[in-house]
């Protein structure tokens, strides 16, 4: 299944994930056969940011 192109559920749905299964985004993105450099891409064009140490999406 991969992942969703509305911004509002992508981020949504990668929280939840990062949240709930307590993983990194690259191992999400993976599992879900994408690339994580285009996921990065859509998520940085449309102001929001993956923040590493608290391991979640956030606008910038």
């Amino acid at each position: 299944m991969s992942l969703p192109r509305d911004i509002n559920i992508l981020v949504s749905m990668l929280n939840m994930m990062l949240r709930d299964d307590d993983m990194l985004l690259e191992t999400i993105i993976e599992t879900k056969g994408e690339s994580y450099e285009e996921i990065i891409r859509i998520l940085m064009d449309n102001g929001y940011e993956y923040q590493k140490e608290i391991n979640q999406i956030k606008a910038k």
